[in-house]
């Protein structure tokens, strides 16, 4: 992929490029990106890709930043070499690194997200799906999949594929590896929104062969050899919610962003299934019961989540 000048210190300014984050300055998260952004857009230079080749001093001068600021962003600008390996190697896997400058950048998370959207992330597989519809279908591992509840992911898989949506997960053990695997023998699309793991999750046999057939896009914000953590996942869940129009929850933790993702619409239509207790938190802050998923009319429904889609796509039109 090829990447302009914003692009490319987009990416200097924020991609960690080790998996433990060693490095000789921390990367700037979400939040103190977009006030360097901020900070650049009020200079002549206007975009972040302009500085470059500017010194400490000008940092400071230009930017008003304190001197231990301007060190910390002028040594991540400097790591451009680091940086080409590092995309040389991901490229050679299949991986890219798309950003906020690309083309390819999902429009719906500059929509759902504002300026919480990151950055830029790595991305697998088949571009064209992350634009596309979806439904999202979330569940955390460590808790047992009822028969019940396998037969309500089946549920929404089929109607997913017969209504041409790819069905979304967070790739964790339990919920989203059924999903995923329900998803491949019958035929439809996936998309995995990961937090942590990405390597592995590559060599998976189901992904793999989804992967293989272009019925499959992985993307992450954490580095492709990151260990899954709670709070990854949270910041997965935020993509995961924005990507979705319509979000399933089997069960929940509580510590994984769903409630967050509710109060700031990052979904308009998040369901939470009753036949699960952990659920109820869920249910009393506003996602929509669902009793018996295996008899949802998905068709119905849509209708709801289409003219959802068109109403943002309007809206946001109006200031493009």
């Amino acid at each position: 992929m090829h990447h302009n000048d914003d692009a490319y210190a987009a990416m200097l300014l924020t991609m960690a490029l080790s998996p433990n984050k060693e490095e000789y300055a921390k990367p700037l998260s979400v939040q103190e990106f977009r006030r360097f952004e901020s900070a650049t857009r009020g200079t002549a230079y206007r975009t972040v890709g302009k500085l470059l080749d500017m010194d400490i001093s000008g940092l400071m001068i230009y930017l008003g930043l304190t001197e231990e600021e301007a060190y910390r962003a002028f040594t991540l600008l400097h790591r451009g070499v680091q940086l080409s390996y590092a995309l040389d190697g991901y490229a050679v896997e299949g991986i890219d690194v798309v950003t906020q400058y690309d083309g390819e950048y999902p429009k719906r998370l500059e929509r759902k997200l504002g300026d919480g959207a990151p950055p830029c992330f790595y991305r697998c597989g088949n571009e064209n799906l992350l634009n596309g519809p979806a439904i999202a279908i979330v569940g955390i591992s460590g808790v047992k999949t009822t028969q019940e509840a396998r037969q309500g992911i089946e549920a929404l898989v089929l109607g997913a594929i017969d209504l041409g949506y790819a069905v979304i997960t967070g790739g964790e053990l339990g919920v989203s590896r059924i999903a995923a695997s329900l998803t491949e023998r019958h035929g439809g699309t996936l998309i995995d929104v990961l937090g942590g793991g990405m390597h592995e999750h590559m060599k998976d046999e189901t992904i793999a062969r989804l992967l293989e057939a272009g019925r499959c896009a992985i993307l992450s914000t954490e580095h492709p050899d990151a260990m899954f953590t709670v709070s990854h996942a949270i910041t997965r869940n935020k993509l995961l919610f924005s990507l979705a129009d319509a979000a399933f929850v089997f069960n929940t933790d509580g510590r994984r962003g769903e409630t967050e993702a509710l109060m700031n619409r990052y979904c308009d239509w998040i369901y939470a299934w009753e036949g699960c207790e952990a659920n109820r938190p869920l249910i009393q802050r506003g996602a929509r019961p669902v009793k018996d998923l295996r008899t949802m009319d998905l068709r119905d429904a849509s209708r709801h989540w289409d003219s959802s889609r068109a109403e943002q796509m309007n809206i946001f039109d109006m200031f493009t």
